[in-house]
């Protein structure tokens, strides 16, 4: 015989369910959705053209969002005519890139690792030799760059990592940490590593994890990685560099009120009340160096063929909310490790791996209680409670069933 629940307490487990799928879904804020390829022109009638070539756009706050501030500036601070392609599709990467060079752009700035295989080898740079190609971040010196390329240094961003795990290793409370990156490539790994050493050099106890998500565009994924990490490593910190997919990583973190470390631009304004900094690259310094070079005539004699170690990336946002809580020892101690990186004693490692590490086998999973995640406490206990209900009446049905059949 079906046992049937009654009618009223359908609609309950219904209001109880559609409550927790609410409370997993990932904020939008004022992130935008579009992943169509959209390319902006703009003339000041200047003598000198650049174009910057994305595989996302501004709302990420992050690489990209940085990148096109800077490209506003070559505007309105130098009189550059620019043009920005978003969303750049990898498929689409040749086309965009040769409709510029054949346009005779004197500078074209590709931002993001997946660029990368179309600067340096499919021989775009060889077939418009007039134009300089900017790859951000390039490869290390033994991958040797066409003339008229340079790629940024793949350890541009290490000592900002390393003193960002510095400061996670100081106020970790757990002793575990953790690392989600969009992909992995040379210069991600260089990141990673640099994090952990810094976190390791001031606490032997702590256990870093890093996760990659296979993609720079999905927020769900990202918030799904980072709520798995938090509930089996029980990590209280969580560095993103991720791009939108690091939308997902900030609002995992909110959800379960842990601390959250943004990269590039200072990404506090998306989760004030839990980023304790973020990681800064000033891509400006490296734009207006690139510009200063063109307009004297000497970027392909300087530049081409280099890469170029220009540490843009060494240096961390205010702490904002975080000011008041962070002690003055720990301010002390990264600052001071930031004037030992720029004197010399100390020396961020720049490491570079195919694939992430494994996890630490010394750091195994450690189921987390509803009180360690006060985030989590309310869908814990409303999920509980559901469950329970549910066996509780089908119990009591079943009881009162065999009763009447006896």
């Amino acid at each position: 015989m079906k046992v049937k629940m009654n009618k009223k307490f359908s609609y309950l487990v219904i209001v109880i369910t559609a409550i927790l799928v609410i409370s997993m879904s990932v904020p939008n804020g004022n992130l935008i959705a579009n992943d169509e390829s959209q390319t902006e022109l703009r003339t000041s009638n200047g003598a000198y053209k650049a174009a910057l070539v994305l595989g996302g756009d501004e709302t990420d706050l992050g690489f990209s969002y940085v990148a096109i501030q800077s490209m506003n500036r070559l505007e309105s601070v130098h009189g550059w005519n620019i043009s920005i392609s978003r969303q750049v599709d990898y498929n689409d990467q040749y086309r965009v890139i040769d409709d510029y060079g054949a346009a005779g752009y004197d500078v074209i700035f590709c931002v993001g690792g997946q660029f990368i295989e179309t600067t340096y080898f499919a021989g775009l740079a060889e077939k418009h030799n007039d134009t300089l190609f900017v790859q951000i971040p390039g490869l290390n010196p033994y991958v040797p760059a066409p003339n008229n390329t340079v790629g940024l240094h793949p350890a541009f961003q290490t000592e900002g990592m390393y003193l960002a795990g510095v400061l996670s290793g100081l106020m970790t409370k757990t002793n575990r940490t953790g690392v989600v990156f969009g992909e992995w490539y040379e210069y991600l790994a260089m990141e990673f590593y640099a994090f952990r050493a810094g976190v390791e050099s001031v606490n032997d106890d702590a256990c870093v994890f890093a996760r990659v998500a296979g993609t720079w565009g999905d927020a769900a994924i990202g918030k799904q990685i980072t709520l798995s990490l938090i509930a089996t490593k029980n990590v209280d910190i969580v560095v993103q560099v991720a791009d939108t997919t690091g939308r997902g990583v900030i609002a995992a973190c909110v959800e379960a009120n842990i601390t959250v470390i943004g990269t590039v631009a200072d990404q506090a304004v998306l989760a004030p009340d839990h980023t304790m900094t973020s990681i800064g690259m000033n891509t400006s310094l490296l734009m207006d160096l690139v510009v200063e070079q063109i307009e004297n005539g000497t970027a392909m004699q300087n530049l081409g063929g280099l890469s170029w170690e220009l540490p843009i990336g060494n240096y961390l946002y205010p702490y904002h909310h975080y000011d008041s809580i962070i002690p003055q020892s720990v301010k002390d101690k990264v600052d001071l490790v930031k004037l030992q990186i720029a004197n010399g004693t100390i020396v961020v490692p720049q490491i570079s791996t195919d694939d992430p590490p494994a996890d630490d086998p010394g750091c195994p999973s450690v189921p987390v209680s509803l009180d360690e995640i006060p985030g989590f406490d309310f869908m814990y206990l409303a999920l509980a409670t559901m469950l329970g209900v549910v066996v509780l009446l089908v119990n009591k049905k079943r009881i009162i069933v065999k009763k009447h059949n006896s």
